[in-house]
């Protein structure tokens, strides 16, 4: 049983790709909650409440979460969504700042939302989902930067569900393989016109190296933190779960 109706939610990078669908998906079980991001450029759910929160500022993180508990009081349910995905490149070409930008948001970031949501998760506990990668437990070429970032959140994963169990609050995370999103589409679509191979040979390899032979869903992934957010999964910490349909290789 689900049971999530009036749970109060929040969704990091809830304006566009999966952060929206994870955050439409609990509104539509009777969630109520609040979206974070730089934009709110599609976040359009009813009764729920939107904050433009830059997740790497901690004043702006206090910020949000001080809105939050003015409007919702406390929270059961977190979804650390919000990342960036930096350019494919080899690691001898990746320069500091890009490893200090894409760490801030992607690692420091997380930690940050984890940590100011404690205070209004503790009381009567709830579920913190951060959103990983299959990249957190493999490697890939020219990933090196996002593959770092996304290692580091399951080892974040793996303390901070130790640290916060007396509490009651569980902290597990997704691993999507790729995902069918219209950003996955258009960095195929860029590449595609500067040579590579075609759009849907591409989409075709993808699926072709998973086991069910399609590509995972963003409904794929809402369904799944849907389940780490329900009672479903209340014997669930410090793990991650792969979304993949049966991922046989990265390519």
């Amino acid at each position: 049983m689900l049971d999530l109706k009036n749970k109060k939610v929040l969704v990091t990078g809830a304006s566009n790709g999966l952060g929206l669908k994870i955050a439409k998906k609990f509104s539509d079980a009777g969630s109520v909650g609040f979206g974070f991001d730089l934009k709110k450029n599609n976040f359009d759910i009813k009764e729920w409440n939107f904050s433009n929160v830059d997740i790497s500022n901690e004043k702006e993180v206090l910020r949000g979460f001080k809105e939050i508990k003015n409007v919702l009081g406390s929270l059961d349910i977190v979804v650390a969504n919000a990342g960036l995905v930096p350019k494919w490149r080899s690691i001898d070409s990746i320069e500091n700042d890009e490893w200090e930008k894409v760490f801030n948001v992607n690692v420091k970031g997380v930690a940050l939302t984890i940590k100011h949501a404690v205070d209004l998760m503790k009381a009567s506990g709830g579920s913190i989902i951060i959103m990983g990668s299959i990249n957190s437990l493999f490697g890939h070429s020219g990933q090196s930067l996002y593959t770092a970032t996304k290692h580091a959140l399951l080892g974040i994963v793996k303390c901070a569900s130790v640290d916060l169990g007396n509490n009651n609050i569980r902290v597990n995370a997704i691993g999507p393989g790729p995902v069918a999103t219209n950003a996955l589409i258009e960095r195929v679509k860029t590449r595609e016109k500067k040579g590579g191979e075609s759009y849907e040979k591409a989409l075709k390899k993808f699926a072709n190296n998973t086991a069910l032979g399609k590509m995972v869903t963003e409904e794929d992934v809402a369904n799944t933190a849907i389940y780490l957010g329900s009672k479903l999964s209340e014997s669930i910490t410090g793990h991650l779960i792969p979304v993949t349909n049966g991922l046989i290789r990265l390519e």
